[in-house]
């Protein structure tokens, strides 16, 4: 990853300027390598970090003064001053280099978090404290202590620096325990470089500890990555799409208001997007509530069609409620009304108490579960209905579409065992790992039991995402998706980038099944979304270029992507897995 390649350690007494949004986080280390004699030998040996928690107005990140960055300058300037022979500059600057170069690898663990100013003791909290106070504009008290979190890192099995922005100052340190738990410092602000250098400074000392002494810590105990996909990686197409506005969207229909061509238009919605002024518009084609072919009058009618069939639906739900059924219905709605009340209640759309929209997504819920009896109501639907709610804002609409949504998701899965569309996804998702990710689906292989079963990508089939990603970037997935784009399938590409982008630790470390899910379920809703779309539909744009693609995934290439995968060559050939028992391959010959 690209970070500042020269960094100074924060200085705890510099002064914050008016308006500076400060601090960075204080650092105790206590290191488990040898000590010099002169120490105490009631000093533990593990390694602390001490966060300090901050509430700065709205804001609950951690974030860096730039009072290291002033004395950098000056410090630049003042060299600079020295000479004005280049070769002369040049000499001062390695010199300078070669000195600090040998501070770091002579100095001990101690001393350099000591010059570092990572130490934090009983007189340090009262200045954290003071500095902390000014910083919000208030005056420090005599007796303020600081608000401290603390982690372990010497019990610590691992520990991950995660940079989520392209100037890597933000991002995530992922910690996990011995015993498979997980702490998770963000970094929304910045500062996250400056902690990073610290740590990879300690690292190097702790790694050259003194009188020979070897860290206990594996080489790979601290790692700092920034996910990111190579250009050889990406579809030679992306990036060259907008997102859908509003004048594309009128140029892509004609007089009528019949959408010309469908095909062109998926594919910018696959790529880039949709405006988000458009979806109240455009997800009802996308999830077939109109077809594109229609005209104006055409979707009008029907709109008038379904809105009165929705009333008819909703009476027969009153009447039914109301008979020898009332019991058990009564523990449907129960079990509705209490998923609504907790979902999405950060959304404005759904915030306060008695929220009409709140009661129209228990409708929407109730009556879905009264006209599709088989299904019925199942906890996770809530999820989905409501981005579609707050963004369509029409009961009758929103139903429809959502009824739409239900067929492309696990909800909709028949009873069969054979049949069981779960099931389905996770073969089909089976031979893309083994396909796309090889190392990844032997170590799945080497841990047998049920590692097979994928259990940590379940939630992530289920809820389309939703609870993996911000909604904002969790909308952007499904219309990818939901463009059916060479494929009906692109969900569980995204999958296989999640594992591809993210995944690379769990063969480092070796996880077991179990730990995957506790890893995974980790980093929810701090992945990049843009890097992991990019990723998927590389993954689909190399599979779709295969010669001969395994008869195991000839059910990616569905009706109405048919044509999309042809468009290289004549026809789509197949070469038989030998995973169909005594029975011949469909696909064989073709």
């Amino acid at each position: 990853p690209q970070r500042p390649k020269t960094i100074r350690p924060i200085r705890t007494d510099s002064k914050p300027s008016n308006g500076e949004a400060l601090f960075v986080p204080s650092i105790n280390v206590i290191p488990n390598t040898p000590v010099e004699c002169n120490l105490s030998a009631d000093d533990d040996d593990d390694v602390v970090v001490r966060v300090e928690k901050v509430e700065m107005g709205s804001t609950s990140s951690l974030s860096t003064s730039g009072a290291d960055d002033s004395d950098r300058e000056e410090n630049e300037q003042s060299s600079c001053d020295e000479s004005d022979d280049p070769d002369e500059y040049q000499s001062i600057v390695l010199d300078r280099y070669r000195k600090e170069c040998s501070s770091l690898l002579s100095s001990t663990p101690e001393k350099f978090a000591s010059d570092a100013g990572m130490v934090l003791n009983e007189n340090s909290q009262g200045v954290v404290s003071s500095v902390m106070a000014i910083a919000r504009g208030r005056t420090p008290s005599v007796n303020a202590t600081g608000s401290l979190f603390s982690v372990n890192l010497g019990k610590m099995r691992s520990m991950r620096v995660f940079f989520s922005d392209p100037e890597s100052t933000c991002g995530q340190i992922v910690i996990a325990s011995r015993d498979s738990r997980y702490k998770i410092l963000h970094f929304h602000h910045g500062g996250l470089d400056k902690l990073a250098q610290l740590f990879e400074q300690w690292s190097s000392i702790k790694a050259r500890s003194v009188n020979g002494s070897p860290s206990p810590q594996p080489d790979r105990h601290l790692i700092i990555w920034q996910p990111s996909v190579a250009k050889g990686e990406l579809d030679p197409e992306d990036g060259l799409y907008d997102a859908v506005s509003n004048a594309l969207w009128k140029a892509y229909k004609n007089k009528d208001g019949v959408v010309d061509d469908s095909l062109t238009l998926r594919k910018a919605i696959f790529f880039a997007s949709i405006e988000s002024s458009l979806r109240r518009e455009i997800w009802p084609f996308l999830l077939r509530v109109y077809p594109w072919e229609s005209t104006v009058e055409e979707r009008e009618a029907k709109k008038n069609d379904l809105f009165l069939e929705y009333q008819a639906l909703k009476r027969r739900r009153i009447k039914k409620s109301n008979t020898t059924m009332k019991a058990e219905w009564g523990e449907i709605e129960n079990g509705i009304t209490k998923d609504v009340v907790r979902t999405d209640r950060r959304n404005p759309f759904y915030e306060g108490e008695d929220n009409q929209n709140v009661t129209t997504m228990k409708n929407i819920l109730l009556n879905y579960a009264a006209a599709h009896p088989r299904i019925n109501y199942i906890q996770g639907m809530s999820d989905l209905v409501a981005p579609l709610l707050s963004v369509i804002r029409d009961e009758s609409e929103t139903y429809w579409t959502f009824c739409g949504l239900m067929q492309t998701t696990m909800f909709a899965s028949p009873s069969s065992i054979h049949d069981n569309l779960m099931e389905v996804n996770l073969e089909y998702l089976r031979e893309l790992l083994k396909l796309l990710l090889p190392d990844f689906y032997s170590h799945l292989i080497s841990l047998k039991g049920d590692a097979l079963q994928l259990i940590f990508v379940h939630r992530w089939i289920l809820l389309c995402f939703k609870r993996e990603f911000p909604e904002k970037d969790a909308l952007r997935i499904w219309e990818a998706c939901w463009s059916h784009y060479r494929t009906s399938h692109f969900h569980l590409f995204v999958c296989v980038a999640i594992v591809a982008v993210y995944g690379k630790d769990i063969l480092t470390q070796k996880l077991p099944h179990d730990e995957m899910l506790l890893y995974f379920a980790s980093l929810a809703n701090h992945m990049d979304a843009k890097i992991v779309l990019k990723k998927a539909r590389g993954l689909l744009f190399a599979v779709c270029r295969l010669e001969r693609l395994p008869c195991s995934l000839a059910g990616l290439v569905d009706s109405d992507s048919a044509e999309q995968w042809h468009s290289h060559r004549e026809t789509v050939q197949y070469e038989c897995t030998q995973m169909h028992g005594d029975e011949p391959c469909p696909f064989e010959g073709r």
